[in-house]
């Protein structure tokens, strides 16, 4: 498991565009704040159709969920899929790894609800 202390480093070692961002934060930041951080970003890649480093956003999230703690699941769910899925076309959402996927349909149902 990933520990929560080092996401924040691990997204700015993966995505350069948040190198600096992600240095900010401090290793004690709640893993809200650097998942919202890791949100605006991809946000800003979909708003600009930067489709490869959409993929490579969404693909590091997906990583993200299956190897994360229990709080990096519920931020990524509750944070990062929240704030991403009115930005979600087609193309976009084609990109989503599976365990993504499965998050936003439940997502989508509850709001139905």
């Amino acid at each position: 498991m990933l520990p929560d202390s080092k996401i924040s480093q691990l997204i700015g070692l993966q995505i350069p565009g948040l190198s600096f961002p992600m240095q900010q934060l401090t290793t004690k930041e709640r893993v809200s704040k650097v998942i919202h951080t890791f949100a605006d970003y991809t946000g800003n890649m979909i708003r600009h159709e930067q489709l490869q480093e959409v993929k490579r956003c969404f693909t590091i999230a997906g990583v993200l969920y299956r190897n994360g703690s229990n709080s990096l699941r519920n931020a990524i769910e509750s944070v990062f899929m929240y704030a991403l899925s009115p930005l979600l076309c087609t193309q976009h959402r084609d990109m989503l790894p599976s365990s993504l996927r499965t998050v936003r349909i439940q997502h989508l149902q509850t709001i139905a609800l």
